[in-house]
This record gives C-alpha cells, sequence and structure tokens, in this order.
C-alpha cells in the first residue's frame, strides 16, 4: 500500500542541445513538446524479455471495508538481460493495517523440474522505533524473495497474501488495478468478491467481462486480459498524456461521488487544521507588521514550504490522516497532508479564508467515472480571496504559481464536498510564460582563435526559482569549475568565474535572479576557417537555439503538457585583426499563431551584433495534439534560421 496523499513533485527534463557554440546549462524544464509517458525498454528494443504465464489477482472486500488480496504470476525469462531482475521479488505491506503471508514460491525450469524457494531463500526487513517505539516515516515492512537457480528460459512464480486488518477509511473501499499494453501476457485475471447487500460501481476498460455469480450472499465479478503479443511503442501515436480508458484498467470503489471521498478525508483532517494557542503565535511572528492579507498568506506559504521539510506518512491510516500539529512543528517536518493542514490553520490565525483541495499528482489529467481513492493522491491549498492554489510541499515554487504538472488537473475542493456539492474544478491555464529569459553576450575573438567574453542571464518566473536552488544546491568545488567544465564538456580548454550573486536562504522563493560568467577559452575556432551555430553559453533549457532541433514530420496523436517562454538574447562580437565573419545568417521577423520570433544581425566598426527574441504563446498546462503539431511546423520554420551558420576565417600571425 503506498501513501494515498503522498507529495511526488514530477519534474521532466528535456533533452540538452548540443551544437558547436552552443553550451548549454540544462537544469530541466517543461517545455513545448515534453515526454509525459516514456517507452519501456524492451519495447524501446521491439524485443520481449518476460512472458508473464499468468497474472492472477483475487480481491475479497468485507462488509468493513476490508480487502483481502492474493496476487499470483509466473514470468517466464526470454532474453539474458531480464534475468537479474527476476531472480527476485519484493512484497511490501503496512505492518499497522495489513499482515502479508507467502503462499508459493517457486523456479520452474526449463526441463520441467520445480525447485521450491527454500526457507532461507526470504529476507525480511522491518521498520520500527527506537526502544519499542513507534516509526515516525513508515511501518512498511518487506519480503524479499530469493528464486533459486534461475536461467533464460525458466519461470519465477509467486502467489501471496496481504490482508487489510484496519479499512483505511471505515466501512469504505476502492480498487485500483491494470495490465500494461506492452507487456506480454499470456494470461491475466481479475477476480472481485464482495457482500450483495454493498453497493459497488464498477468500471473497467480493455478487459474481458465474464458473468456475474451470486452464491450465499456474496457476488464474484471476473474479468480476463490476454496480451501475448504486446504492442509496440510508437512515438507519435503514444507519446504524450494517456486519458482514462487508453489502457487495460479496472476502477472499483463504494464510494458514491468524488465528494464522499472528500468528506470522509476531511472528517479526519479539517479538525487537526483549528489553529492552536501556539499556532496563532507562530502566525504573528511570521507575517511580523505586515497588514495586507496577501503578503500575510504568501508569508505563511514560504514559511510552510521553507521550513517545513518533507516526511512520508506511511504508518496505517496516516496515509490518509495528518499528523497533530504539534509533531509536526515539533520535527519541522511533514507530508502533504501536514504541509497543507499546518498552512490552512496558520491562515486561519490570521483571518484569511482556505480551502484542502484533492489531486493527482502524477501523469492524470482526468478522473474516472468510478471515485476512487487512489486518483486523488496529494493534498494542496486554495485560497479563495484570489482564486490561488497553492502546494507547500512544492519548496521550489514561489507563491501565486503551482509545479508545472498541476495546471489544468481536475480537483475536489473539501469545502465542495462539505457542501454537499460534486462538481469537480479544474485548475486554470497559466497563461503567464514558463520561462522569461534575457541573455547578454560580450564575445572578443583573437585570430589564434581563443575568445574571452562574458555571458549575463537575467530570469523571472519559475525558471528563476529553478536556477536559484540550482545554484544554492551547487558544491563549492563544482562552482569553482563550473566554467572549465562547461567547455570542457565541448573538448575545449576553458576557464573562468562564475558569478551568482548573494543567495541566501530567505530568497530562495524569489521569482528573479541573475547569473553571470566571465570566461577566456583557448580554441573555440579551431580550424583556419570554417562555421558555427550561435547559441547561448547558459540558458535554462537551451535557449532560442533549441527550436533548431524540433522535429515537424511526426504527427502527434496525444494532448502533451506544454509551457511558453518570453526569451531574448543578444550576443555583441568583437573581432581581432586577422578574424573575419564571412557569412552571417538572414534577418527574419516571423509571426505565427503560438510562435513569434525576430532575429537581426548587424555589422558594426569591429564586429557584428545579433539580436534574437522568441515569444512562445503556449498556455502553461496541456496542449492538445493538435496545438503540438502546429506548434512543431512553426518552431521548424523558424529553427531554419537558427539552422543558419556564422562563416568565419582567421589568419593568424
Amino acid at each position: 500500500m503506498t501513501p494515498l496523499f503522498s507529495s511526488a513533485f514530477a519534474q521532466r527534463r528535456l533533452r540538452p542541445i548540443l551544437l558547436l557554440l552552443s553550451f548549454v546549462l540544462t537544469i530541466g524544464a517543461a517545455w513545448a513538446q515534453s515526454e509525459e509517458r516514456a517507452a519501456p525498454e524492451n519495447v524501446k528494443a521491439a524485443q520481449i524479455d518476460v512472458l508473464f504465464k499468468a497474472v492472477n489477482t483475487e480481491y475479497d472486500i468485507d462488509p468493513e471495508g476490508r480487502i483481502t488480496t492474493v496476487y499470483g504470476y509466473g514470468a517466464e525469462i526470454l532474453l539474458e538481460r531480464a534475468l537479474e531482475g527476476e531472480k527476485t521479488r519484493r512484497i511490501s505491506y503496512s505492518r499497522g493495517i495489513q499482515e502479508a503471508e507467502i503462499l508459493e514460491a517457486y523456479t520452474l525450469k526449463a526441463d520441467g523440474r520445480r525447485i521450491d524457494v527454500p526457507k532461507d531463500n526470504y529476507q525480511t526487513n522491518s521498520r520500527s522505533g527506537r526502544s519499542g517505539g513507534n516509526p515516525f516515516f513508515s511501518d512498511k515492512e518487506s519480503i524479499t524473495v530469493v528464486f533459486p537457480d534461475v536461467a533464460v528460459g525458466d519461470t519465477t512464480y509467486l502467489r501471496y497474501r496481504l490482508r487489510d486488518t484496519v479499512a483505511i477509511f471505515p466501512g469504505e473501499a476502492s480498487i485500483v488495478d491494470s495490465f500494461s499494453a506492452f507487456s506480454a501476457i499470456e494470461e491475466g485475471n481479475i477476480t472481485l468478491r464482495a457482500p450483495e447487500n454493498l453497493k459497488l460501481t464498477l468500471e473497467a476498460h480493455h478487459l474481458e467481462a465474464l458473468p456475474t455469480r451470486v452464491s450465499n450472499g456474496i457476488v464474484t465479478y471476473q474479468w480476463r486480459y490476454r496480451n501475448p503479443q504486446p504492442r509496440a511503442w510508437d512515438e507519435e501515436r503514444d507519446s504524450g498524456i494517456w486519458h482514462i480508458g487508453d489502457s487495460p484498467e479496472l476502477y472499483v470503489s463504494t464510494f458514491e461521488s468524488y465528494a464522499a471521498i472528500a468528506r470522509a478525508y476531511g472528517e479526519r483532517a479539517l479538525p487537526k487544521a483549528e489553529p492552536t494557542e501556539r499556532v496563532r503565535a507562530l502566525a504573528a511572528e511570521i507575517v511580523g507588521e505586515e497588514k495586507a492579507p496577501r503578503e500575510q498568506a504568501r508569508l505563511l506559504y514560504e514559511w510552510v514550504s521553507t521550513r517545513i521539510s518533507y516526511a512520508g506518512n506511511d504508518i496505517g491510516v496516516g496515509t490518509v490522516v495528518p499528523r497533530d500539529l504539534d509533531v509536526v512543528l515539533d520535527n519541522n517536518m511533514g507530508d502533504c497532508k501536514d504541509h497543507a493542514t499546518l498552512l490552512q490553520a496558520l491562515l486561519t490565525a490570521r483571518n484569511i479564508a482556505s480551502e484542502q483541495v484533492l489531486i493527482d499528482t502524477g501523469r492524470a489529467y482526468e478522473l474516472p467515472r468510478t471515485p476512487t481513492v487512489w486518483s486523488v493522491n496529494h493534498v494542496i491549498n486554495y485560497l479563495p480571496q484570489w482564486g490561488i492554489y497553492a502546494d507547500a510541499t512544492a519548496d521550489n515554487i514561489p507563491f501565486g504559481y503551482l509545479p508545472g504538472n498541476a495546471y489544468a488537473k481536475p480537483v475536489i475542493h473539501i469545502a465542495d464536498a462539505d457542501a454537499g456539492n460534486d462538481n469537480l474544478r479544474v485548475i486554470p491555464l497559466d497563461k503567464r510564460p514558463f520561462i522569461h529569459e534575457d541573455i547578454h553576450h560580450t564575445l572578443n575573438i583573437a585570430a589564434d582563435g581563443s575568445a574571452s567574453g562574458k555571458v549575463r542571464v537575467r530570469l523571472a518566473g519559475i525558471s528563476a526559482t529553478r536556477w536559484r536552488d540550482y545554484f544554492m544546491n551547487m558544491k563549492s568545488e563544482r562552482r569553482a569549475k563550473f566554467v572549465e567544465d562547461l567547455f570542457s564538456r565541448q573538448g575545449m580548454r576553458g576557464k573562468g568565474v562564475l558569478h551568482t550573486g548573494e543567495l541566501p536562504q530567505e530568497k530562495r522563493l524569489s521569482d528573479e535572479i541573475e547569473v553571470s560568467m566571465d570566461f577566456q577559452v583557448d580554441n573555440l575556432l579551431k580550424p583556419r576557417s570554417g562555421a558555427f551555430v550561435m547559441g547561448a553559453l547558459m540558458s535554462y533549457d537551451g535557449g532560442i537555439v533549441r527550436l533548431a532541433n524540433v522535429d515537424d514530420s511526426k504527427t502527434y496523436l496525444r494532448d502533451h503538457v506544454c509551457w511558453g517562454g518570453n526569451l531574448r538574447e543578444t550576443y555583441d562580437i568583437t573581432l581581432e585583426p586577422g578574424v573575419q565573419l564571412t557569412q552571417l545568417p538572414e534577418n527574419v521577423t516571423r509571426k505565427s499563431v503560438y510562435l513569434d520570433y525576430k532575429n537581426v544581425v548587424k555589422r558594426n566598426k569591429n564586429g557584428v551584433r545579433i539580436e534574437r527574441a522568441l515569444l512562445d504563446k503556449s498556455p502553461g498546462g496541456v496542449c492538445s495534439a493538435a496545438y503540438t503539431n502546429t506548434w512543431s511546423k512553426e518552431a521548424a520554420l523558424i529553427g531554419e534560421n537558427l539552422q543558419e551558420q556564422i562563416f568565419f576565417k582567421r589568419q593568424p600571425k
């Protein structure tokens, strides 16, 4: 069982751009054409590593909402590269609310021999507190099974039982199960048994439903799935956002609505958000002399976000119930429920209205019709006075912003549930550019091919905050070699000094930053004549020149997460006697639906000045497949200009 309201903060990382004279510091941003789902390794290689002979799961729900689950599978190892991963299997469970039992484990050799897992081939790991005390983070226990004498062509079999001793929501239960269309499955079966009078909502996609049976007051449902020839990954068809119903999956729930889930969570969480005297005193201390409510809210949000570090709560029903605030404050630690509850208490102490909100923190941009607990696995806050959503576990996001994967997602407001309203809201798209970047280069090129100069990068918005974190966490030895390593990765001999200014902890959520770098490089222009493509020496995500790599030949069929940007780049190049730039890129001004671009090249007495500007009007959130395809074609046209080379000739003395 995984924590219900964990605070995983997904950060998509784009491919870095490596072009001659384009030395890119890429920290990772979600810009248009990001990949929300990566192809499985076995699918990429167009070979099947493992054939699942049987994947069988049985669920028994009792009237109290407790679930007993029996898992069983057999995995035939087809390729050598899968051997290591299939030699062991680990199961985990929450000791406080579950019991586990291995029912069967053995290796079936290719020649038909069965080798049972001996008793000494099990490893049990337990988490506990000190001297009999309770653990702080997790009561998860795990059992690792080591299969004996496994070789290619053998099949490993495992069957085990997990039994709930306590329902995480009394009287309620929900299940999510699925198969992968990219895995080879000879036969898969799901069996569900529940009391006949227990009201269930069922939702199955791409599963074969077998006849329902009723016996002795127990109703039995069954589904079957077969996929002996797995689907091959296709970049155009499969990359992007997957929707409910795209995969073989099953949703089961006793909850009548998402509002019912919100009420069940709120019944135990909201009483903990009532401000105590300690919380009131802390709120007053944090806001100090500040009178403006919005500024007070910002200060409280930043305090919780930066002072309360993340600590998972995976202890029994702690997966869905926040810790007491005194525990959170005593330890300056908590999970997403704890962060949201503490922030709500602090805001209430200052008479600022707020709500807790349930959301999925993964790749889901819609909810199944069947209201399942596992579809809303994260808690954030909402401040209705300003229409602001705030995720206090995202410790590098400024007030008024959200992590990039939150926009356009459905959310469940606890306050709506209390009012009997089951209408799901959706976090609006963010119309602000994700990246505000202004880069200025000065570059002096000598006739021997060496160069010196300076680059200054100014950033605003979320991108600025993430750069701030990057440089704040940079070790001193890496900072000292930053410039040298930057050039070394491009096969050049360079040195210099990185200037990040003061980065005090209390300013980490500021949405502005300026970074600069002085440098000298011995071999910028190696041959006597040649050409290069000009790109930013330092950039948040590759700079404007990254559009030179956009492939518009693909036709994407899925929606994608996208972000806009407002980027400006200036290059002031001074040429010493003996070096000439014989051909320069053309001046271009291009305005289109989603991208505006301008490139101005001017020769002057001592060299050349290049000015580039790019406005990507993509909204923060989700862009349709049609949007992405049009964007790609517009970007590719701009890329043609960005690929134009600068030709040079030098005559050393």
